[in-house]
């Protein structure tokens, strides 16, 4: 303990000074370290920004031809409703196309797949003759290349005739649409 009072009074004043230095210390490296995480925050969204900005021509690029693509995929008739009508007609087209003397059709109603929500299927059972292996080939082509929307083969069985090219085709297709709020 202090006993001499003229010592009391300088004392109290630097105690009094360093608890209030140590104070002020104190909040101007709060202060400090808050307005560091503050710069380090605005240089991150700064590098975003100028990221975003380096990589904006490459993403419009890539929007514009994905825009393409998909209004390719829109016109193909692969979105939207089944296109009975339009399968028929290239049908009928490539019966006229390759003179095939006989051509028989027969479609189911379309049905929800399993394999993706909103994808329909539509089966398509046909019988073509007179068709040879590469005849049979050309129609399949055929029909990818004017029928609207897409279609895979499920099966195709060619049972060959006597003669040359006097075969006849039994072949059934899936013909796939999305629906429109599948887009």
């Amino acid at each position: 303990m202090i006993t001499d009072p003229n010592l009391r009074l300088p004392i109290a004043l630097l105690l009094a000074s360093c608890l209030l230095g140590g104070g002020l210390f104190h909040l101007s490296l709060n202060a400090r370290l808050a307005s560091e995480a503050h710069l380090i925050t605005e240089k991150a969204r700064a590098d975003q920004a100028a990221r975003g900005v380096r990589e904006a021509p490459a993403r419009l690029l890539q929007g514009q031809s994905e825009a393409v693509l998909h209004q390719r995929i829109r016109d193909s008739g692969f979105i939207g409703p089944e296109q009975r009508v339009g399968w028929i007609t290239a049908l009928a087209s490539t019966q006229a196309r390759m003179q095939l003397a006989s051509l028989s059709w027969h479609m189911r109603p379309q049905t929800p797949s399993a394999l993706a929500p909103d994808l329909n299927v539509s089966n398509m059972e046909f019988t073509a003759s007179p068709l040879d292996p590469a005849g049979l080939g050309a129609l399949i082509e055929n029909l990818r290349a004017t029928a609207p929307g897409r279609f895979t083969v499920e099966h195709c069985a060619l049972v060959l005739g006597p003669t040359v090219g006097n075969g006849q085709a039994n072949c059934r297709l899936n013909w796939w649409t999305l629906a429109q709020g599948g887009d």
